[in-house]
């Protein structure tokens, strides 16, 4: 009887220790798009946002009366969900995809699209 027990606990083990394995995230091709460079407004690259590795991004936008403001906060990528956690704000919800058709380029846009005249397209940094 003791000799099974050790079996299934050693069984046990393994199993819990693979399952949490694979819930471990682990960065893809999806993430690293956000990274280097700005994404900007075509048309008007005062309005950009940067990420970093580190989930952090700075949001360089125009207020209600055109006065340029930076905003930073937190980033969380959940499949194409882009959720803009802001330090002094309520969180944003943006929507990643690529485009299909003959030059394919990745654009953020906010969800729902009706809230914001926001399209961002990636870009180097001025």
């Amino acid at each position: 009887m003791c000799s099974s027990y050790k079996y299934f606990t050693l069984l046990l083990l393994l199993t819990a220790h693979i399952c949490f394995a694979q819930k471990e995230k682990t960065i893809s091709y999806e993430d690293k798009v956000l990274y280097g460079g700005c994404w900007f407004v075509p048309h008007n690259s005062e309005v950009n946002i940067k990420f970093s590795e580190y989930s952090n991004f700075v949001f360089h936008r125009l207020d209600s009366n055109g006065k340029e403001e930076v905003v930073h906060g937190k980033f969380l990528l959940d499949g194409q969900n882009l959720w803009l956690i802001y330090n002094d704000r309520p969180k944003q919800k943006f929507y990643i995809y690529k485009t299909e058709s003959t030059d394919p380029h990745f654009v953020i846009r906010p969800t729902p699209v009706e809230t914001s005249a926001y399209r961002f397209v990636h870009g180097n940094c001025e």
